[in-house]
């Protein structure tokens, strides 16, 4: 998944990787399950987000941040515009 490409790009180097499915439910003994004693888990933020209110020191998120390049982001606020009108 591209979640472990980007995590590689970054510099870092899993020593495991367990893809969730999307809209997966996560609950606090399955993502405790996840890490080890002394280890360090690494999720994406909207994962990040589900585990809030469990969340261990431990565990850390990897921010996103989306940007459209060229005429794109006005092309797509021009649509929005123009479906909630």
């Amino acid at each position: 998944p591209r979640f472990f490409a980007t995590l590689e790009a970054c510099g870092a180097h899993p020593q495991k990787c367990v893809p969730l499915a999307d809209h997966q439910t996560l609950a606090p003994a399955d993502v405790q399950a996840l890490v080890g004693e002394g280890q360090t888990l690494v999720m994406t933020e909207k994962d990040a987000v589900k585990c809030r209110a469990f969340a261990e020191d431990n565990w850390w998120f990897l921010p996103v941040d989306a940007r459209l390049s060229g005429e794109q982001p006005d092309k797509l606020l021009e649509h929005i515009t123009s479906l909630v009108r």
